[in-house]
Protein backbone atom coordinates (compact mmCIF):
# COMPACT_ATOMS: atom_id res chain seq x y z
CA UNK A 1 0.00 0.00 0.00
CA UNK A 2 1.10 3.31 -0.95
CA UNK A 3 -0.19 6.97 0.70
CA UNK A 4 -1.41 9.97 -0.56
CA UNK A 5 -1.59 12.84 1.21
CA UNK A 6 -4.40 15.72 0.28
CA UNK A 7 -6.47 18.30 1.30
CA UNK A 8 -9.91 17.52 2.34
CA UNK A 9 -12.06 19.56 0.34
CA UNK A 10 -9.44 18.85 -3.05
CA UNK A 11 -10.67 15.33 -2.29
CA UNK A 12 -14.75 16.48 -2.19
CA UNK A 13 -13.85 17.79 -5.98
CA UNK A 14 -12.87 14.24 -7.13
CA UNK A 15 -14.05 11.01 -5.14
CA UNK A 16 -16.58 11.11 -7.70
CA UNK A 17 -14.29 11.32 -10.73
CA UNK A 18 -12.92 7.86 -12.45
CA UNK A 19 -8.97 9.32 -11.67
CA UNK A 20 -7.31 12.11 -10.49
CA UNK A 21 -4.71 14.32 -11.89
CA UNK A 22 -3.23 16.81 -9.49
CA UNK A 23 -1.29 19.93 -10.75
CA UNK A 24 1.78 17.94 -10.08
CA UNK A 25 0.83 15.67 -12.77
CA UNK A 26 1.22 18.80 -14.97
CA UNK A 27 4.02 20.57 -13.29
CA UNK A 28 6.34 17.46 -12.36
CA UNK A 29 4.99 14.77 -14.30
CA UNK A 30 3.83 12.44 -11.26
CA UNK A 31 2.01 12.71 -8.42
CA UNK A 32 3.84 12.53 -5.11
CA UNK A 33 3.13 9.27 -2.77
CA UNK A 34 4.59 8.08 0.33
CA UNK A 35 4.75 4.84 2.41
CA UNK A 36 3.22 4.56 5.84
CA UNK A 37 5.67 5.83 7.96
CA UNK A 38 6.86 8.48 5.43
CA UNK A 39 3.44 10.05 5.83
CA UNK A 40 3.61 12.39 8.99
CA UNK A 41 6.89 13.55 8.19
CA UNK A 42 5.58 14.67 4.86
CA UNK A 43 2.74 16.10 6.21
CA UNK A 44 4.67 18.45 8.32
CA UNK A 45 7.05 19.66 5.56
CA UNK A 46 4.59 20.32 3.14
CA UNK A 47 1.36 21.07 4.39
CA UNK A 48 2.21 23.14 7.15
CA UNK A 49 -0.62 25.57 6.93
CA UNK A 50 -3.20 22.74 7.54
CA UNK A 51 -4.88 21.49 10.06
CA UNK A 52 -6.84 18.05 8.75
CA UNK A 53 -5.57 16.36 5.91
CA UNK A 54 -7.17 13.28 3.87
CA UNK A 55 -4.93 10.30 3.34
CA UNK A 56 -6.02 7.78 0.39
CA UNK A 57 -4.14 4.60 0.78
CA UNK A 58 -3.66 2.61 -2.82
CA UNK A 59 -3.06 -0.32 -3.46
CA UNK A 60 0.04 -0.54 -5.29
CA UNK A 61 -0.07 -3.68 -7.28
CA UNK A 62 -3.19 -1.65 -9.55
CA UNK A 63 -0.94 1.08 -9.98
CA UNK A 64 2.50 -1.21 -11.06
CA UNK A 65 2.20 0.14 -14.54
CA UNK A 66 2.94 3.72 -13.75
CA UNK A 67 4.10 3.39 -10.36
CA UNK A 68 8.25 3.90 -10.15
CA UNK A 69 10.30 4.17 -6.60
CA UNK A 70 12.80 7.09 -6.84
CA UNK A 71 14.89 8.96 -4.29
CA UNK A 72 13.84 12.15 -3.21
CA UNK A 73 14.03 13.73 0.24
CA UNK A 74 17.05 13.09 2.02
CA UNK A 75 18.03 10.04 -0.24
CA UNK A 76 15.17 8.15 0.51
CA UNK A 77 12.85 6.57 -2.14
CA UNK A 78 9.24 7.73 -2.43
CA UNK A 79 6.53 6.08 -4.46
CA UNK A 80 5.55 8.52 -7.66
CA UNK A 81 2.94 8.00 -10.36
CA UNK A 82 3.40 8.91 -13.60
CA UNK A 83 0.24 8.79 -14.94
CA UNK A 84 -3.44 9.76 -13.46
CA UNK A 85 -4.11 7.84 -10.37
CA UNK A 86 -7.20 5.54 -10.77
CA UNK A 87 -9.75 5.93 -8.50
CA UNK A 88 -10.46 2.38 -8.39
CA UNK A 89 -7.10 2.14 -6.90
CA UNK A 90 -7.81 3.79 -3.72
CA UNK A 91 -8.76 1.19 -1.06
CA UNK A 92 -8.49 3.26 2.50
CA UNK A 93 -9.02 7.04 3.03
CA UNK A 94 -8.37 8.10 6.64
CA UNK A 95 -8.00 11.70 8.10
CA UNK A 96 -4.47 12.88 10.15
CA UNK A 97 -4.60 15.59 11.99
CA UNK A 98 -2.75 18.47 13.99
CA UNK A 99 -2.08 17.89 17.64
CA UNK A 100 -1.94 21.22 19.48
CA UNK A 101 1.86 20.67 19.82
CA UNK A 102 1.93 20.93 16.39
CA UNK A 103 2.68 17.37 15.40
CA UNK A 104 0.71 14.94 12.94
CA UNK A 105 -1.16 11.97 14.03
CA UNK A 106 -3.52 9.41 12.48
CA UNK A 107 -7.34 10.05 13.56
Amino acid sequence: MIYHIIQPSQWQKVMDRDSYKPESLKTEGFIHCSSKTQVLPTAKLYFSEASELVVIGIVDKRVKNILKWEVSRDGEEFPHLYGPLPLSAVETMDMIMRRPDGEWEWV
